[in-house]
């Protein structure tokens, strides 16, 4: 893979000091990370794939005051994991309850002892 540079721009407001990272659109997705001025050099703090503008405006407003980086994303990093994907969705499937399916079973027992005459013989029910 070739590695090449990320198109970040970065504007300053008038009268202040604040600091605006603008990220080229053809660039998304791409990763920012948050790191932490040590006197040692900088702790790595988070970092976040993101895919518009104002997702990486949001992270950088969460992480005010640590030193925002951004990177290109990695091929391998997009690749999604099916595995985790389908057992997220069976948590989310929608189904039988299974107080639905005991409530069911012990009406169809009751049924099937009232038809065949074993309810009646076992407790001695007779019916006019």
């Amino acid at each position: 893979m070739i590695k090449r540079p990320l198109a970040v721009d970065l504007h300053c407001y008038q009268g202040t000091n604040m600091f605006v990272m603008v990220i080229n659109e053809k660039e998304f997705p791409v990763v920012v990370q948050a790191y932490q001025p040590t006197a040692t050099g900088e702790l790595f703090v988070a970092e976040q794939m993101v895919n518009t503008q104002a997702e990486a405006d949001t992270f950088s407003s969460r992480y005010a005051g640590y030193i925002i980086k951004a990177r290109v994303v990695k091929d391998d990093e997009l690749i999604t994991d099916r595995r985790t994907a389908a057992r997220r969705s069976a948590v989310h499937s929608r189904g039988i309850p299974a107080w639905a399916i005991v409530l069911l079973l012990i009406v169809v027992l009751i049924v099937v002892g009232f038809t065949t005459g074993w309810i009646q013989r076992t407790f001695d029910i007779t019916m006019r």
